[in-house]
Formats: structure tokens, sequence, C-alpha cells
């Protein structure tokens, strides 16, 4: 497996971190069902690290919404997970978030 593979990867000790922080439902419409994990400032396609300031919990339905949505779904679940995610942690830039391989 590639670091940058193994980096942006979500390990299970953390999944069960955020779904914890996340009272094991989804951030955006509060549904305890179908949950996954969702990169959220950073997507793992461009290098978002699998941590919890990263991370956050999302409905299937929601998630889908998220990555695939109309612009106006997207926007607007990406509104409302921002939202709860910058009110926990201090995000100063996106470069702590980012897979950097000379780190």
């Amino acid at each position: 497996m590639q670091r940058r593979t193994k980096a942006t990867a979500v390990k299970k000790k953390v999944r069960d971190k955020v779904l914890h922080r996340d009272k094991y439902c989804c951030v955006s419409c509060g549904s305890p069902h179908s949950l996954t994990m969702a990169h959220i400032f950073l997507s793992r396609a461009k290098g978002g690290l699998g941590i919890e300031e990263n991370l956050a919990t999302l409905c299937m339905e929601c998630h889908h919404k998220l990555d695939n949505g109309r612009k106006h779904e997207t926007q607007y679940v990406d509104s409302l997970v921002r939202e709860y995610m910058v009110k926990m942690y201090n995000i100063e830039s996106l470069e702590m978030l980012k897979y950097n391989k000379y780190k």
C-alpha cells in the first residue's frame, strides 16, 4: 500500500472517534442509518488526510448529495457540515489536512 493511500484512509480508531463525536448520526440530517465517513475540507482524491479534523459522519444519502448532488444540494450539505466542523476545530490552513510526502 502506498503511503498516500494509507494516510488518506480512515482507520477504525479514527472512525470510532468520529462516530462518537457525531453521536452516531448524520451531521447533516440527523439520520442514524447507513452511516459513512466523509472527507470534508479536503477530499481524499486531493490528498485529504483521514483524521478527525477532516472527517464527518454522513448518511449515504447526504454523502451522495455532497459528492454528486445538484449544485444547491451540494452547497447546502457542504455549508451545514463545514459550519459544524469549524465550531469544533481551529482549522488554520488546509495544508494541515493534506498529505505531504515530505513530512
